[in-house]
């Protein structure tokens, strides 16, 4: 290094910055993503993925409400058609005049056995007397010139099997809809269900808030209307996320600039205030170039990563403040502390990227390339800039006197019995709808709509049946559905290619000659009596002896086909939340999905991740310090600041109430890396050793331990709850583990001397 950097610090130091600033051009050009799939448990994944494909997860719901029942059908009618003008939904299914002749005639594809049963009980004298009366009443009646095709065609009323698997669709969901709208008892709430246009999308999301809340804005004074779904998810965590990440760096420079001034106070200090520009960038653009995405939670890690990154380079700082040694001979003497700290840190790290959870791979990985940058530019870069005695000042110092030891124990055991009782107490929350932020408008404006869904959501589930494409989903579904106590309705309504052609066979072997020549006669008689012409009921006959092609598409009213991210497709169906029929989807091999199931799902999933990923954080950590050391005790030493620490901050969270997700997870390996730092740095200090291992002052953990404050804890201010809650258990966590290192771990360190 003094051969070779020393004479071209400048130019090394400009190679630096120009590597930086072409990494931060680069990543201008790439987009944050965010996915609710990125931040579950591969465990869970599945069942999360396939819930998201709910015949009502996909919708966009659109809500007005008004002060009269007549104002909000008005509204609610103009919002529909400005919406659909604006091609910002598709336009809901309208049934045409015929559509229910084009149901009978779409029923010899659906005929089913049971279909085959219940037509054996209508050809009765009984029945054929009572329903062709019916029929001559509604052809008296207003409604007769619609209801003449569909009697002509159908005057045993047929149709009424096909009105049924309809309904069974959505059998259970207590969804009842007037004119489209789904109301409210009173009717000055309306809801319409549309489906979007165009691949979800941060940019189609942002596009659709702004166009409909200008459209609402038009519908005067007195209206409400705002929409809910997938999309207004997505864009409040967009808006969230940016504004988050402008307050979180802003808030974490000016932390950094505060250490700065009090602590460091020299001009080239100040290369340390510029890490985070010199190191996210490219830490940035591996983890997409390693991921092919990078999500915002990950960006916003960046001032954690800041953080940390600063302590390798004020440990050197400080050793060359004292200036006795050249810059050469004080790396060397510290390399060791620094590749232990970095290993530390990197092999916490690596336990999050064991996780299953796509989002911790990412954050893995854009952590350790930051350090590692981080420490390559602490040990070659910038010593030469420090090495220059003109700049010296004095440097603040903290005296500190460790708790005496009867009370370091008493302190230590307090803390563990504090943490103790929080873990059993903290309130974890296994809720995906926790991994979201949202805005006070947005919770206000659920509400609403939860009145009107949330017992639907309770009361019902969703079974999933795969296949490799959409018919051998279908025929797998058809299968399934021997297994339930009732057959899954979307079977009924679009059966697979083989299917239906065995019910259209079925149909045909039905109507034998015999049976349609008795059903004449009985349909004749009746119609004498009536005074009905007989000839009018010829298309009937046409339809039992040779039936009309299927030509309806019941998809625009439901496709239960859906494609998965891996290319196979499932079919959805909705049914009763019972036991029962999640025993009988588990013998069929089909998935079945509540949403109180995936919760507790969600839960166990998350303390399993968190078991596994403290244990080999733990593990990595013990064996490397170990290796260090070569001593058990110091290296238990070492980990108690990591176990106070603990302790300290999942008391804090149950003493002030906090609700814990599961991102609280980042935080427990990043904690033992952090709090094993602080042990590494006492117990190098106070070990028995060569007095000139020792060569920085006390005032450069403080130094280190504020900066890292200062990045980790302003997520604390973040508006998202992700960041929010790595802010806080960061904050929390370090600042326990710097306590217990100051004051309990030295009272532990029997006769050892402190270096100074």
């Amino acid at each position: 290094m003094k051969t070779i950097f020393l004479p071209r610090k400048t130019l090394c130091l400009c190679a630096v910055l120009a590597c930086a600033a072409v990494c931060g051009a680069l990543l201008t050009r790439v987009k944050p993503q965010e996915t609710v799939h990125a931040m579950i448990p591969a465990a869970v994944r599945e069942k999360v993925e396939l819930f998201e494909h709910s015949p009502l997860n996909k919708k966009i719901f659109a809500v007005v409400r008004a002060d009269t029942a007549e104002k909000a059908a008005k509204a609610a009618t103009a919002l529909r058609q400005e919406l659909t003008d604006a091609n910002l939904v598709r336009a809901p299914f309208t049934p045409r005049p015929d559509f229910a002749l084009e149901l009978f005639y779409a029923l010899p594809p659906r005929f089913t056995e049971q279909d085959a049963l219940a037509s054996k009980q209508i050809l009765s004298p009984e029945y054929v007397s009572q329903k062709m009366r019916e029929n001559y009443e509604h052809l008296l009646s207003m409604e007769g010139l619609l209801l003449k095709p569909l009697i002509a065609a159908d005057p045993l009323g047929l149709t009424g099997m096909m009105t049924y698997k309809l309904a069974a669709l959505g059998a259970g969901t207590g969804l009842d809809f007037k004119d489209g709208f789904l109301s409210s008892s009173d009717g000055k709430t309306l809801i319409a269900l549309y489906d979007g246009t165009g691949e979800d999308s941060f940019k189609r999301a942002e596009d659709f808030s702004r166009r409909f809340n200008a459209i609402a804005a038009r519908l005067g004074d007195n209206i409400q209307a705002f929409y809910l779904g997938g999309l207004r998810y997505t864009a409040e965590n967009i808006s969230v996320i940016r504004a988050d990440l402008w307050r979180v760096t802003i808030l974490a420079l000016a932390a950094l600039a505060a250490v700065f001034f009090i602590f460091l106070r020299r001009k080239s200090a100040l290369l340390i205030y510029l890490l985070p520009f010199v190191i996210l960038p490219p830490a940035a653009l591996v983890t997409y170039a390693v991921f092919g995405e990078i999500s915002g939670i990950t960006l916003g890690f960046g001032s954690v990563v800041a953080g940390l990154s600063a302590d390798y380079s004020i440990y050197l700082f400080f050793a060359l403040q004292k200036g006795q040694r050249s810059a050469q001979e004080t790396v060397r003497l510290l390399k060791k502390h620094l590749l232990c700290n970095f290993m530390t840190s990197a092999l916490c790290f690596a336990a999050l990227f064991c996780s299953s959870i796509e989002l911790f791979k990412q954050i893995a990985v854009f952590s350790v390339t930051g350090l590692t940058c981080a420490l390559l530019l602490a040990l070659y870069v910038f010593p030469p800039f420090w090495t220059n005695t003109d700049e010296a000042v004095s440097v603040p110092v903290f005296p500190v006197s460790p708790l005496p030891k009867k009370w370091a124990v008493g302190a230590a055991c307090a803390a563990l019995v504090f943490g103790a009782w929080g873990v059993t107490h903290t309130n974890f929350s296994g809720d995906i709808e926790d991994l979201n932020s949202t805005s006070a408008a947005f919770k206000t404006q659920k509400a609403i709509f939860d009145e009107a869904f949330s017992q639907a959501a309770n009361d019902n589930a969703l079974v999933f049946v795969k296949g490799s494409s959409v018919e051998n989903a279908l025929e797998n579904n058809e299968h399934a559905s021997a297994f339930f106590p009732a057959p899954l309705a979307a079977g009924g309504v679009v059966p697979s290619a083989k299917q239906r052609a065995e019910n259209a066979g079925r149909w045909k072997a039905f109507w034998t000659a015999n049976r349609t020549q008795y059903a004449r006669l009985l349909i004749e008689e009746e119609s004498a009596k009536l005074g009905l012409n007989p000839s009018a009921f010829a298309p009937f006959w046409q339809q039992l002896k040779n039936p009309a092609p299927d030509a309806f598409d019941f998809t625009q009213i439901y496709n239960p086909a859906v494609q998965l991210s891996n290319g196979a497709f499932a079919v959805v169906n909705v049914v009763p939340n019972t036991a029962e029929y999640e025993a009988s989807a588990k013998r069929a091999g089909a998935v079945f999905v509540s949403g109180a199931g995936l919760k507790k799902e969600l839960l166990a999933g998350v303390r399993g991740e968190a078991v596994k990923i403290v244990f080999l954080s733990i593990v990595f950590n013990f064996l490397a310090v170990l290796l260090v050391f070569r001593n058990a005790r110091e290296t238990l030493l070492c980990f108690i600041p990591v176990v106070l620490a603990g302790g300290f901050t999942f008391g804090c969270f149950w003493a002030f109430g906090v609700k814990v997700n599961l991102f609280v997870l980042v935080f427990l390996p990043l904690l033992t890396g952090l709090g094993i730092d602080y042990g590494i740095f006492q117990v190098m200090k106070f070990r028995s050793a060569k007095g000139d291992r020792i060569i920085y002052p006390p005032a450069a953990l403080w130094t280190a331990a504020f900066s890292t404050l200062a990045g980790f804890g302003v997520l604390a201010f973040a508006k998202h709850g992700v960041l929010f809650i790595m802010g806080l258990s960061s904050f929390l966590g370090i600042c326990g583990a710097i306590l217990a290192a100051q004051f309990v771990l030295p009272a532990l360190l029997e006769n050892k001397k402190c270096v100074r």
